[in-house]
């Protein structure tokens, strides 16, 4: 009788010492996440010069877009190189 009535204590304690850390006076302080600094001078981009229109600067675009698909398109399967040549 006497250790089952300390099994029930111990028991009935464990969820106040689960619950006693949330009652802190001191809530742990949030740090917010380091800011970017803005890039240096010689590391930013030039402005666009006056002269230069946005269509060029569109074609420009389309002419990497094109070359960029020549490039990763995957080539014609022709016949492997271990393949018996004949004449």
């Amino acid at each position: 009788m006497q250790k089952k009535l300390l099994t029930r204590q111990r028991l009935m304690l464990l969820p106040m010492l689960l619950i006693l850390p949330g009652c802190a006076s001191n809530l742990p302080a949030i740090s917010l996440p380091p800011e970017i600094p803005p890039l240096p001078a010689p590391a930013r981009q030039p402005v666009t010069p006056s002269e230069c229109l946005p269509t060029c600067s569109a074609a420009l675009m389309n002419e990497r877009g094109s070359w960029r698909n020549s490039l990763t398109l995957p080539t014609s399967q022709d016949l492997p190189a271990s393949a018996v040549m004949t004449r």
